[in-house]
């Protein structure tokens, strides 16, 4: 069984792979369960293609391995074909939980699941479509014109936000423990924010969540800002905040006195 392997939505970044089509050497892993036309209920792996370790051939968008995958004798015998990007040893032990660290800012792809192979098609390759499923990140910041002080850029963080997350490789969903600790995005930061609109972070790879919350940590204070748009996988987002002054105003106000009560006492003197 051959592979050919091609990326969907090209996106240009520092962090984020750049092209359709991976770098030669890049490797990506292949799971396969098989399962008779006639029950695909019971499906079970296959040995040969069990998070098998698959590398880019220079020139050409095929995968090859040093061990072989073969399409089984009997012709009632389909297979469904899964695989991820980038490669770890890790899903060995458990394939539909793949783990994954951010802080590795690894561009983490999942492949369009290829479904009901058969023996007549053992000759043409496995193409496998792959999609970015982690967020990318630009964060810019600016000061409105109202706030006269200096205001210093220190870091920048996630609250109670995970660094390690898991890939359903059947599934192609990420998941992820609940966390209780900060995830730091950038830090030892010494920027000075301005009128003028600057980018701090570019295309950073996150776990898409639907409400994020930003800590800021800046001139030796820390700020949450709890954002309105969710993370999504396989998108570039552009956060922009303006940091602007707020008037305290104080009143007061006397509250009306509350009715106590009557007393019908008899009193002998």
């Amino acid at each position: 069984i051959s592979f050919n392997c091609l990326i969907n939505h090209i996106a240009l970044s520092k962090t984020i792979i750049e092209h359709e089509n991976f770098a030669t050497d890049a490797t990506i892993g292949i799971f396969s369960w098989g399962h008779n036309k006639n029950n695909p209920e019971n499906a079970s792996i296959r040995k040969d293609l069990n998070n098998n370790q698959y590398t880019k051939v220079m020139g050409s968008a095929e995968f090859t391995c040093d061990a072989h995958a073969h399409y089984p004798i009997n012709p009632d015998t389909l297979l469904n074909f899964y695989a991820y990007y980038p490669y770890t040893e890790a899903a060995t032990a458990a394939p539909l939980s793949i783990p994954f660290d951010l802080k590795k800012q690894d561009d983490i792809m999942w492949a369009t699941p290829v479904l009901d192979r058969d023996k007549t098609t053992s000759n043409e390759p496995v193409n496998l479509s792959f999609n970015h499923i982690l967020s990318a990140i630009t964060l810019k910041f600016k000061k409105a014109d109202d706030i006269k002080e200096e205001m210093i850029l220190q870091s920048i963080s996630m609250e109670n936000y995970p660094s390690t997350i898991q890939l359903n490789v059947q599934t192609g969903k990420l998941s992820a423990a609940p966390s209780t600790t900060p995830y730091t995005l950038i830090d030892n930061l010494n920027k000075e924010i301005t009128p003028n609109e600057e980018t701090i972070v570019t295309n950073y790879l996150l776990y898409p969540v639907e409400k994020p919350v930003f800590i800021v940590r800046m001139s030796n204070k820390d700020y949450r800002i709890e954002s309105t748009k969710a993370f999504e996988g396989g998108k570039k987002q552009t956060y922009s905040f303006t940091i602007q002054a707020q008037d305290i105003s104080i009143s007061g106000s006397i509250n009306p006195w509350l009715d106590g009560g009557t007393s019908d006492e008899t009193v002998y003197f």
